[in-house]
């Protein structure tokens, strides 16, 4: 189950496998205002501490740029609170031409509980529980969702320090009319705000690559996320993305956790 979950979103992919080119360096976007992303930053994230909770749909995508593919699509629901993200969730992997595989997540803070359908587990256990201590390969899949690694990451790169507005208007989202805002993130600064040592190194990496991100976010006329989204490109070619759509904001949502006695140490795993 630890090496199936430690290659299920090989995220060092990109940044690992492609020869660092001398093209363009990212955009520069010393002549853009920053105000104006600093307070869309701050109104949706106060929107999204105020309504607290929401169901979400993400969809995935990342490739090594030699044929290898692996795509990603998750259902589930998130609570945000001060104490940090609860979610519950169900994700399919595909990898290559392989059928996906399912994985149930339930999230908490200070750990996560992980199964994986079909992994060989010891007799009356369904579910690992990974802590900080224990959480590498986990680590691995999470971090599909962006730098915070975790539901709704999409929006980290709402980064005043790092991204500038670069478009916006007004768009549409199944019927609700929604203003839509397109991002250019300078990756090099982006490293610099990531606290996690692998994720800012994966990012300092991506820039040294010649990797551009691009973001976009759509937000209703009280500032909160219906969806958003990041895109790496190489030489043209998106090379991972993440979306994530929002729904039901504010309405209650259950974050189940496993019963205990179905429950063993990720370290406890068989190998």
């Amino acid at each position: 189950m630890r090496r199936f979950l430690l290659a299920l979103v090989p995220l060092a992919l990109v940044a690992c496998s492609t020869t660092p080119s001398g093209g363009d360096p990212a955009p520069s976007t010393s002549s853009l205002p920053k105000g104006d992303l600093a307070v869309l930053a701050e109104r949706v994230e106060q929107r999204r501490a105020e309504l607290s909770t929401a169901s979400f749909h993400t969809e995935g995508f990342a490739t090594d740029g030699q044929g290898l593919d692996v795509h990603n699509v998750v259902d589930g629901v998130v609570r945000y609170s001060g104490g940090g993200v609860s979610a519950s969730m169900e994700m399919d992997v595909a990898t290559g031409e392989q059928a996906p595989n399912r994985t149930s997540l339930v999230l908490v803070p200070g750990g996560t509980y992980v199964r994986v359908a079909g992994a060989p587990m010891p007799e009356g256990k369904r579910w690992g529980y990974y802590t900080a201590e224990n959480s590498v390969e986990l680590g691995a899949l999470l971090r599909g969702f962006g730098p915070s690694a975790t539901v709704g990451a999409e929006l980290d790169y709402l980064q005043p320090r790092a991204a500038l507005i670069v478009g916006q208007g007004a768009d549409d989202l199944d019927g609700v009319p929604v203003k839509r805002y397109d991002l250019v993130v300078d990756t090099f600064k982006m490293a610099k705000t990531i606290e996690d040592p692998d994720i800012q190194l994966q990012h300092t990496q991506l820039a040294e690559y010649g990797v551009k991100i691009a973001a976009s976010v759509w937000v209703d006329d009280t500032s909160a996320p219906l969806k958003a989204e990041y895109r790496f490109d190489l030489n043209g070619k998106v090379v991972k993305q993440s979306t994530t759509r929002f729904r039901d904001w504010g309405d209650p949502v259950d974050v189940v956790v496993p019963n205990q006695a179905e429950v063993i140490p990720a370290e406890e795993l068989p190998q």
